[in-house]
């Protein structure tokens, strides 16, 4: 009996040593369970200190869980206390009733959790077809044996019921010459008692990808139109999609030359939803074959524009992550400026400094923005070389420049985005937009002095003006968690409080958004690879910041919305952070949308 004791505990002592000596190594659930495949003795010490990584990933990248699609829950513990964290389980409740349709793994162990030691957990979620448009709420909870728990945190998660594809007849063509054919006369139409090969374009048209299609096409009076039966497949046609197939076919000389020919299409696809049936090709002797109709499919706003998942904590023992929201998704305005003009610039690449970096993202994005949601008929854009050290005034000068030929007085709306490196002078009473070639020591002359900037704009007259700067004057490059911030200007110490000119104070139409303070610098954001303000701008554009959902957007509930969201996410890279400043009208109306 003593002996067996004895053995007992050698063996477990070889074992905990073991582990000592793996000390910083980062388990998986699985393995954590194999290496402690045992009879588990608990047994009080020093208390752990547990930390936790959330993250969460969806297939497509925009934190919906969509029918049928699967996401990813991952969680990273690590003990810095100098005690063992012992008989772990880590529980996924939901809060909420549960759908039948919605599959994750609920709980799990961690026997033993050494000091600097990490455990990951991956725990896949998997939405069914039949899963229903709602929020799910998920906590997450980390207790130990001896009650040394973290607190909880929350997962919340929107799912997306099924949205469907919608095979549409998109138009067709007739080929009368060449191989297999025998026409009448080669006129690109149809006419009775010829052969010739059809070409019928499909097109899908509705919010899904529509998987394996097939198609058959059948003659319903095989005496006077001769069709053998055509079937065959299209494959997988995206959202948007258009793909063709051709037949042949020999119509008769009784066929009424006024009616469409007896030929009938079915699309079948994966699922029995959002094919056809039986449709009439309307095909008719003796005409040209109308254009081929594209319709350009938006995604369904009024689901796809819900609140992204997310994670709610209350304890700084916990970090997290998720998927950004995927701005390129841009909504339809309701308003069309038809008189509005944009300006914009994305200087990514200098020749004298470090790369602003997203800057060319920031501005290709925008231009979408631009153009869709704001309504704006005439937009120039303006990326890296494309801009030097004379452009800004070529285009903004209020005498000569490119804008004054696009601007009627009292009539046209200005929109200007810059998203760049901004610099100060050497005693930080000016800053400057900087160009891709301009060189620092000539930062008068390349420079283009904010101050004169707004002059222009201001002497050219238009209704209204409203300017959007990503571009800090620190003098520092913009940065993230992952991309450290370098000192551009060359200047150290110096106190950026620049005396600028403020149209705003004597024009109510004049509107300037900055993405921070003059002695800030601005954040990049990694996950939408654009500036940390833009992204938050073009959020808040797309409804985010429509507070009190009435459809319409005003500068006072972005500057709310992006004001308190950049903050927030700034102090994650910075203890200073990083504070966006409007000045003009806050309410003045900047959107009018209507999701459809």
């Amino acid at each position: 009996m003593r002996a067996a004791i004895l053995i007992s505990l050698v063996t477990m002592m070889f074992t905990i040593n073991a582990l000592y000596a793996q000390n910083n190594k980062i388990y998986s659930a699985e393995t954590n369970a194999q290496n402690f495949n045992m009879e588990r003795v608990y047994e009080r010490g020093a208390p752990p200190d547990l930390y936790c990584d959330l993250d969460f990933s969806d297939e497509n990248g925009n934190s919906i869980l969509e029918a049928e699609e699967t996401a990813e829950l991952r969680i990273k513990l690590t003990n810095k206390g100098k005690g063992v964290a012992q008989g772990m389980e880590i529980r996924v409740l939901e809060e909420y009733a549960a759908d039948p349709n919605l599959k994750i793994d609920m709980e799990h162990e961690v026997y033993y959790l050494y000091p600097e030691q990490s455990v990951e957990f991956k725990i896949p979620i998997k939405a069914g077809f039949y899963i229903k448009s709602a929020e799910h709420k998920f906590k997450i909870l980390v207790m130990e044996h001896f009650s040394y728990d973290m607190d909880p945190a929350y997962l919340l998660l929107n799912t997306l019921e099924y949205q469907s594809p919608k095979l549409a007849f998109a138009g067709y063509e007739v080929i009368d010459a060449g191989e297999n054919t025998m026409a009448l006369q080669e006129d690109g139409q149809l006419q009775l008692g010829e052969q010739v090969q059809i070409k019928i374009n499909i097109q899908n048209r509705g919010q899904n990808i529509a998987r394996n299609v097939r198609y058959k096409v059948i003659s319903k009076d095989m005496n006077n139109v001769y069709l053998e039966t055509v079937e065959g497949e299209l494959g997988d046609l995206k959202v948007n999609d258009l793909k063709d197939f051709r037949f042949q076919v020999a119509p008769g000389k009784r066929i009424d030359p006024n009616k469409p020919l007896p030929l009938f299409l079915t699309l079948n696809v994966e699922k029995d939803i959002g094919g056809m049936n039986d449709f009439q090709i309307p095909i008719y002797p003796n005409q040209k074959p109308p254009k081929t109709e594209i319709h350009e499919v938006k995604p369904n706003y009024d689901e796809l524009q819900k609140q992204m998942g997310r994670f709610e904590v209350t304890s700084n023992k916990f970090t997290t992550k998720i998927n950004a929201k995927d701005i390129r998704i841009v909504p339809a305005a309701k308003k069309i400026r038809a008189d509005a003009v944009g300006i914009i610039f994305g200087i990514e690449k200098y020749t004298e400094l470090s790369p602003a970096k997203y800057a060319e993202n920031d501005a290709l994005i925008m231009e979408k923005y631009f153009k869709d949601l704001l309504g704006i008929d005439k937009v120039v854009t303006i990326i890296n070389e494309e801009s030097d050290d004379l452009d800004f005034d070529k285009v903004f000068n209020p005498k000569y420049g490119q804008l004054k030929n696009l601007v009627i007085k009292d009539k046209t709306d200005i929109f200007v985005f810059y998203s760049g490196h901004g610099l100060p002078s050497s005693d930080g009473e000016q800053v400057y937009l900087f160009p891709s070639n301009g060189m620092k020591a000539r930062l008068e002359s390349d420079g283009y002095n904010i101050d004169t900037l707004y002059k222009s704009l201001e002497a050219l007259e238009a209704r209204s003006v409203t300017v959007f700067l990503d571009a800090c004057f620190s003098g520092e490059s913009r940065f993230s968690e992952t991309i450290p911030k370098e000192n551009i200007g060359g200047f150290k110490g110096v106190k950026v409080k620049p005396k600028i000119y403020k149209p705003w104070e004597a024009d109510s139409t004049f509107s300037v958004f900055s993405s921070s303070g003059f002695e800030e610098t601005s954040c990049i954001f990694d996950p939408s690879q654009t500036g940390l303000f833009t992204y938050y701008l073009c959020a808040g554009l797309s409804g985010d910041a429509d507070f009190d959902n009435n459809k319409k957007i005003t500068f006072k509930e972005l500057e709310r919305y992006v004001g308190k969201e950049v903050q927030e996410t700034s102090k994650k890279y910075s203890s200073v952070g990083q504070t966006p400043e409007f000045h003009g009208n806050s309410e003045l109306i900047l959107v009018d949308y209507n999701f459809k």
